[in-house]
């Protein structure tokens, strides 16, 4: 049975950047662990630099490579690119988002030294970032 889940990414004024529909293995120990590896694994700069260390040319090249990384690990047929309005209506089990944070998320209070939001909302619809999720089955 699939874990179907979509995955809003939007800059940090909220505008939409992308929708991606992930039909298996939605559940935030696959799917929410992948994005956050993805988030983690480079630099987000202004402007591509020398070097070997993986860096994201701002945060609309984050959102490509999110994509490149799950299709090329999901295989055909598994990962889609929709419209901002299929978000959460497509039989979805989890709904992420991931936001641009340059320095902090003001509501929230919460503070990641540049790194996304990394969100997601369950099938009870409670929302709560995927790191806290992590840690706490990390723990059972």
């Amino acid at each position: 049975m699939a874990t179907r889940a979509s995955i809003k990414i939007s800059d940090s004024d909220g505008n939409f950047i992308a929708n991606i529909y992930h039909h298996y293995d939605g559940y935030p120990e696959g799917l929410g662990q992948k994005l956050i590896d993805i988030c983690d694994s480079g630099t987000m700069v202004n402007g591509l630099s020398a070097g070997s260390d993986t860096q994201f040319n701002g945060f609309n090249d984050l959102a490509c490579s999110i994509v490149f990384e799950l299709k090329e690990h999901s295989g055909n047929g598994r990962v889609y690119l929709n419209n901002e309005s299929d978000y959460g209506q497509c039989g979805e089990d989890y709904l992420y988002e991931i936001i641009e944070n340059p320095n902090h998320n003001r509501s929230a209070g919460i503070v990641l030294n540049g790194k996304p939001l990394v969100l997601v909302e369950n099938m009870n619809g409670e929302t709560e970032l995927v790191s806290e999720i992590l840690e706490r089955v990390s723990n059972v």
